[in-house]
C-alpha cells in the first residue's frame, strides 16, 4: 500500500508541474511576457534624384523632341547597391524631367551609374544612408561627352 501512495504522489506533482508549465506558457503568449515584433518594424526611407544630361547635341540652341529626350533619360541607369556593393538593391531610370525617386529599407547604400557609351559623372559612386521617413537627395549631372 505504502508502494501505492509513493507511485500516486509522484503522478500528483507530475500534473501540478504539466499544469504550471501551461500556465506560464499561456501567460506568456498571451500576456505579452514573450512579445514578438515584427521582422522590419522602421519606416521606409526614400532616395530622390535631381539627373541632368548634357550636352545633347553638339551645337546651341538644341531641338529634341520630347520624346527622344524621354529616351535619352530613360536609357541612363542609375542603381542603388547594398553598403558592400555585393548585391544589386533597385535600378532606377530618371523621368524626362530628371526626377527619380524609389523607397528604400533604411541603411547604407552606394548609388552608382551603369555605363552608357561614353558617359560620365563625378556624382558617383555615392554613398548614401537612409534614415526611417526621411529623404535622402542627389544631384547628379551625367556628361554625354557630345562636343
Amino acid at each position: 500500500m505504502k508502494s501505492y501512495l509513493r507511485h500516486e504522489k509522484r503522478r500528483n506533482y507530475w500534473h501540478i508541474g504539466l499544469a504550471v508549465a501551461a500556465a506560464v506558457t499561456f501567460f506568456c503568449l498571451f500576456g505579452g511576457c514573450l512579445e514578438t515584433q515584427p521582422e522590419n518594424t522602421q519606416k521606409p526611407g526614400f532616395l530622390e534624384a535631381n539627373v541632368t544630361i548634357g550636352p545633347l547635341c553638339p551645337v546651341e540652341p538644341c531641338e529634341i523632341p520630347e520624346a527622344r529626350k524621354a529616351e535619352i533619360y530613360s536609357a541612363r541607369t542609375i542603381q542603388v547597391y547594398t553598403e558592400n556593393r555585393e548585391t544589386l538593391v533597385k535600378e532606377l531610370s530618371p523621368d524626362v524631367e530628371g526626377q527619380m525617386k524609389t523607397e528604400l529599407e533604411a541603411g547604407a547604400y552606394v548609388v552608382d551609374m551603369k555605363p552608357l557609351g561614353i558617359d560620365s559623372t563625378s556624382d558617383l559612386p555615392a554613398e548614401i544612408r537612409i534614415s526611417p521617413g526621411e529623404t535622402a537627395y542627389l544631384d547628379i549631372s551625367i556628361d554625354t561627352g557630345i562636343r
